[in-house]
């Protein structure tokens, strides 16, 4: 089932605010087809709040609220799931009129969808008011969502649901399977199809044994440990058709040219982390080491060495 919680804060300013929007919607956390906006356009969003906020007079105040829906990872759902059942959430009565900007997050072992809403109602002019009873018409209608979908609902004030900082301190316990997972999250988000998907992980060191006479991927680890994809951190990211779902997107989204660029440029910049020998651990589990911003500065900064330029090149191959 999915756990909805709301992010404590004054959210009294405008760099807030910002600051909350530009978080959602890193691509380091999340990907373009998961960032979605209701009644705003997601990659405006910020400006059209203070729009909002201006044409009725009213800055000051709370800003923003920010609020999450955390499902657990063994919730049999897919990211593109969340991203369904978050539409079908913000239709609720209580949002009718407000601008709402979120984003599918797939950056931990768990899947959850991140939701930043302006205080102001574009429509009335209204500022939002949640009661006791609001919150708990949210939550059961989040539970009504999960049901459909076949998803086990708990009940109590908790359920049987940890933290977020306490699923990923769960996941990096398991050191070797939680650097697994984030290896094959990276080359999945631009490989082409199966093949430059398993080329990619073997590069890393990975071993891929995706059989058409098997149901199940096994991924071999560059120490020898093997595990299949139904016992992987958000195991539903990395069954054969889920794969394949990622694949086809990726080909809708960017062209073969831009794909490898990507896909190269994360291969030599951690090829690079793992080549140093004075690197200890950061050597072994260089994508737990180098995991989230600090992987994407890595790359920004290789990117300057190998003279790369997506954009301008893409713009020539066509």
């Amino acid at each position: 089932m999915a756990v909805i919680e709301f992010v404590n804060g004054k959210n009294q300013t405008f760099k807030g605010m910002r600051k909350a929007i530009d978080y959602i919607t890193n691509l380091a956390k999340t990907e373009p087809h998961l960032i979605d906006g209701h009644n705003c356009d997601s990659s405006n969003a910020y400006n059209q709040f203070v729009m909002t906020k201006r044409l009725y007079n009213k800055e000051t105040g709370r800003q923003h609220i920010h609020f999450t829906q955390n499902f657990a990872p063994y919730d049999k759902v897919t990211p593109e799931d969340l991203k369904n059942i978050a539409d079908e959430l913000l239709e609720m009565e209580a949002f009718k009129g407000f601008e709402i900007v979120y984003a599918v997050h797939t950056d931990t072992a768990h899947l959850h969808t991140h939701f930043v809403l302006n205080t102001v109602n574009r429509e009335t002019g209204y500022k939002w008011r949640q009661s006791a009873e609001g919150l708990q018409n949210l939550k059961d209608y989040s539970d009504e969502l999960c049901r459909k979908r076949g998803l086990i609902i708990t009940h109590g004030k908790t359920g049987n649901y940890k933290k977020r900082g306490e699923y990923s301190a769960k996941a990096k316990g398991q050191s070797w399977k939680h650097e697994l997972y984030l290896a094959a999250r990276e080359v999945k988000r631009n490989a082409k199809n199966k093949e430059d998907f398993i080329n990619n992980m073997n590069k890393l060191g990975y071993k891929v044994n995706w059989s058409d006479t098997r149901k199940n991927i096994t991924f071999t680890t560059p120490g020898g440990k093997k595990c299949r994809d139904k016992k992987m951190h958000a195991s539903e990211q990395f069954t054969k058709d889920a794969l394949m779902k990622t694949f086809d997107i990726n080909r809708q989204r960017e062209s073969d040219f831009v794909l490898d660029t990507k896909m190269e440029l994360m291969i030599s910049s951690m090829c690079l982390v793992m080549s140093n020998e004075h690197q200890g651990n950061i050597k072994n589990n260089p994508f737990t080491a180098m995991e989230g911003e600090e992987l994407k500065e890595l790359m920004a900064e290789h990117k300057k060495g190998k003279g790369l330029d997506w954009d301008k090149e893409k713009d020539a191959e066509m």
